[in-house]
């Protein structure tokens, strides 16, 4: 059954129902879903930490970025006991 289906059901349900009980609960039911989609764990991330993570998505956007190889290299010069990749 198609999402358009089962929404045309589902509304049809509703309308025709006469018990109070039943509408409510969809409604509780309806909105605990839209309250859980709602509480995304990025949402809960420190101001600091989204404002470095949107900091790193402009510099990726924009080309501020490093190989791999850079990196290694940069950090086999900073900690020379390493010897990374």
């Amino acid at each position: 059954m198609s999402t358009a289906e089962n929404k045309l059901n589902l509304v049809q349900m509703i309308v025709e129902s006469n018990d109070k009980t039943f509408i409510s609960k969809i409604l509780e039911y309806a909105n605990s879903l839209k309250t859980e989609k709602s509480n995304d764990w990025a949402d809960e991330l420190p101001e600091e930490v989204i404002q470095k993570l949107e900091n790193s998505i402009h510099q990726a956007k924009t080309g501020q970025v490093k190989s791999h190889d850079q990196v290694i290299e940069s950090l086999n010069k900073r900690y020379s006991g390493l010897k990374l990749g």
